[in-house]
Formats: structure tokens, C-alpha cells, sequence
């Protein structure tokens, strides 16, 4: 057998094995980029769990905070633009919520009932929906109704800060 021979024998298994090596270090790296795929979807569904639970829970505390009178509570978590919008039709800014919650012998709850509580978070933005009963006293006026209501927030750093919530009548 010449050299050429042996070369023409060797070619075709030569491109063979090239095909072979080829194949391998495409399915190798598709196999890396599946794996980097499915750790980020779940690293982000778990993130994205984890944000819900922690806005569920700051909607619960706030709720809580409201119906004890917690300035403490309100103070660190309502932003500085905060605004609720009552039942009543009216607005209440941050500043008045705490001056108002500082006024126990005014500002009392003997009831509130939260059900039906709902939360979603798109970003950085959780938004609540739930309903309430209550029984207080608001502005020193005894007042008691069921009510639904949605909250506003933005999670900034590590905690949620409400922006924002209204509440309307049930009749």
C-alpha cells in the first residue's frame, strides 16, 4: 500500500471521528445551556415565591398595624406618599394615619374581620385585594361596615413599603 492509499483509507474515517467529536461538543454545550435555563426559571419562580409570601405577610402586618393603632409600624412602612382612600370618600395622607393612630381615645377598633385576601407581585409592585369587617371608632364617630379593599406596594431594598390603598362600601 502507497502512502496515498493509506491516506484515502484514513480520510473518511478521519472525517467520521471529526463528525463525531463535533456532535459531541454541540450536545456537551446545549446540554450546559439547558442546565443555565432551567436554574435561572427556577432560581426566579423561587424569588418570585418568595416575594409573594413576604408581600402577603407585610398586607397581613399592616392590617394588623392599622386596626392597633401601630404608629411604630405605620411610620417605617408607608412611604412617604402614602394615601388611602376611605369607604367614607375621603383621603387620608401618611401624617394623618399616625396622628390618628397616636389618638387611641378617638381612633379605636373593636373589630376587623380580613378575608378573601388575594396578592400579586409583578417587579417590584405587590398589589392586595381583600375584605374587611370592622366595628371602631374613627374621628371619635362610631362607624362599622364591610368593605372591599386593594394596596399598593413597592418593594424597596429587602421590605415593602404600602404606596397606596382604597376601600369601598359592600352594600
Amino acid at each position: 500500500m502507497t502512502s496515498k492509499t493509506v491516506a484515502a483509507l484514513a480520510s473518511p474515517f478521519s472525517r467520521y471521528q471529526g463528525e463525531i467529536a463535533m456532535k459531541k461538543r454541540v450536545a456537551v454545550a446545549l446540554g450546559a445551556v439547558s442546565l443555565c435555563v432551567v436554574s435561572f426559571v427556577a432560581q426566579s419562580h423561587s424569588a418570585d415565591s418568595t416575594s409573594k409570601a413576604s408581600f402577603e405577610k407585610f398586607v397581613e402586618e399592616s392590617n394588623k398595624a392599622q386596626t392597633s393603632n401601630d404608629a411604630k409600624f405605620m411610620e417605617a412602612n408607608l412611604a412617604d406618599v402614602y394615601v388611602e382612600g376611605t369607604s367614607f370618600g375621603t383621603w387620608i395622607p401618611k401624617a394623618q394615619l399616625i396622628k390618628d393612630a397616636n389618638d387611641p381615645a378617638n381612633n379605636k377598633f373593636s373589630k376587623a374581620d380580613v378575608t378573601d385576601l388575594q396578592t400579586e407581585v409583578v417587579g417590584n409592585v405587590g398589589v392586595a385585594r381583600f375584605k374587611e369587617s370592622y366595628d371602631a371608632m374613627i374621628e371619635g364617630q362610631h362607624r362599622a361596615r364591610t368593605i372591599i379593599c386593594s394596596m399598593t406596594a413597592e418593594k424597596q431594598g429587602g421590605s415593602w413599603k404600602a404606596l397606596s390603598s382604597h376601600c369601598s362600601k359592600v352594600e
